[in-house]
């Protein structure tokens, strides 16, 4: 299977969600059309993010702006009659450019975002690079997009395998903490990095912790793996970062984190040891969190 393989059933599965969610704001359904907006933005900010090496530059751009529709779109049909958001006409224009985006050019995009962006930037907290930005008002844009995407998550649809490759699908159940209830709103970033920690795959972030139960924040969500574990190159890890949100520094945290190489990836249940943070994608440095029996639990499934 090809790179190119992987970014079209990639795209694929972004433009039937797209066009899923333009039938159903049609229909005049706004409460199903702004989750599944909001949805697919979350996914196409992760695949937008700098770190990600599925996508060109200019490619990025594109999908950067066409998440910025999505949110606007969903203003719009939460502030009805307000002048706030984009026309579902206007919206409509941008599914050719998403399902074509491999040959697209961010300047020949189909509505004007200049304006857009700015009330995004202010509205949505969206990350922005521009120096003029005092570090508090950064903080606070970041934290609120951060805790934003955390609380529905940002996992990606499941990918269809071809000649028969494996894929797999990773079910997080719970992870054990002596301290598990104190935390808020915790979720797990689940990556794919090769032997030097760049990224293989998008990452994408679990919703919040469904329950806490003693020492456990329950998940039971399945994450799947956007490659096939074939397709990886020699030494690729499968990393999982518990994060959550500090209130009093409006900021998201890592706790703790985990991994898994190859060679422990085998169906059924898994107990992965957890490592103090930083998190360290190259895995040269590993300090356990603590000498307790707890452990980030999953079960893998590996299907074709």
């Amino acid at each position: 299977m090809s790179f190119l393989d992987d970014e079209d059933k990639l795209i694929a599965a972004w433009h039937k969600a797209f066009e899923r969610c333009t039938d159903v704001d049609l229909w005049g359904q706004p409460l199903e059309a702004i989750d599944g907006y909001q949805r697919l933005s979350k996914q196409l900010q992760q695949c937008s993010n700098v770190d990600c090496q599925i996508f060109t530059d200019e490619q990025k751009k594109i999908l950067s702006k066409i998440s910025i529709c999505l949110d606007l779109r969903c203003k719009a049909l939460q502030n009805p009659g307000s002048i706030e958001g984009i026309l579902l006409d206007d919206l409509k224009k941008i599914g050719n450019t998403l399902q074509n985006i491999l040959n697209q050019k961010s300047k020949d995009f189909p509505v004007d975002v200049t304006a857009a962006q700015i009330q995004s930037q202010t509205f949505n907290g969206i990350k922005t690079q521009h120096s003029s930005d005092n570090e508090d008002d950064r903080q606070e844009k970041d934290a609120f997009f951060v805790y934003d995407v955390s609380v529905k998550g940002s996992l990606l649809p499941k990918p269809v395998s071809f000649g028969g490759l494996p894929m797999l699908t990773i079910r997080v159940e719970k992870i054990g903490l002596k301290d598990a209830v104190s935390y808020i709103d915790p979720f797990i970033t689940v990556s794919v990095k090769d032997a030097s920690g760049s990224d293989m795959t998008a990452p994408q972030d679990t919703p919040i912790a469904m329950s806490k139960e003693g020492s456990y924040l329950i998940y039971n969500v399945d994450v799947f793996v956007q490659k096939c574990i074939d397709s990886l190159p020699l030494g690729f890890a499968i990393f999982f970062e518990l994060k959550h949100y500090k209130p009093k520094k409006k900021d998201v945290s890592t706790k703790c984190w985990a991994f898994m190489e190859k060679d422990e990836i085998k169906e059924g249940q898994a107990a992965l040891e957890l490592y103090k943070k930083p998190t360290d994608f190259k895995r040269k440095k590993l300090n356990l969190l603590t000498v307790k029996p707890l452990y980030l639990h999953l079960k893998l499934l590996i299907n074709i």
